[in-house]
C-alpha cells in the first residue's frame, strides 16, 4: 500500500499518520526519512500506547535527530525505533517494512 511520495518527506523529516492494516488490525503509521534512509513505525508509544505526534507530520524533536513522544518525552532512534530515553527505555516502536517504488514510500506486505 502506498503511504506517501518520498519527495514529500524532508531529510531529516517525518510524515503521517497514515492508515494501514497491521497484523489484521487498523493502525496509524508514520514514515521517517533521515540520512537518505526511510523507516516506518506504528504511531503508538510502547509505554502509554498513545499516538506519538504533536500534530500531523510532527514526530521528531526540535533538532530532527530523534523521534519524540509528545505525551511523556520518550525519545526513539529513527532508524530502529528503539527507545533511547524515557519510561519505555529498552523497548521499541513497532517497525513497518517499507520500500521505495517509483518515488513512493510503500508498505511491504506482511506488516
Amino acid at each position: 500500500m502506498i503511504l506517501c511520495p518520498l519527495a514529500e518527506i524532508a531529510d531529516p523529516g517525518a510524515r503521517g499518520p497514515f492508515p494501514l492494516t497491521v497484523d489484521g488490525r487498523p493502525e496509524q503509521v508514520f514514515v521517517v526519512r533521515m540520512n537518505g534512509r526511510v523507516a516506518a513505525f506504528v504511531d503508538r508509544c510502547p509505554h502509554a500506547r498513545a499516538p506519538l505526534e504533536m500534530a500531523p507530520d510532527q514526530f521528531l524533536d526540535l533538532s530532527c535527530s530523534e523521534i519524540l513522544c509528545s505525551m511523556h518525552g520518550a525519545r526513539f532512534d529513527p532508524a530502529s525505533g528503539r527507545c533511547l530515553l524515557g519510561p519505555c527505555k529498552g523497548r521499541s516502536l513497532q517497525r513497518i517494512e517499507v520500500a521505495i517504488r517509483d518515488g513512493m514510500v510503500v508498505a511491504v506486505a506482511g506488516g
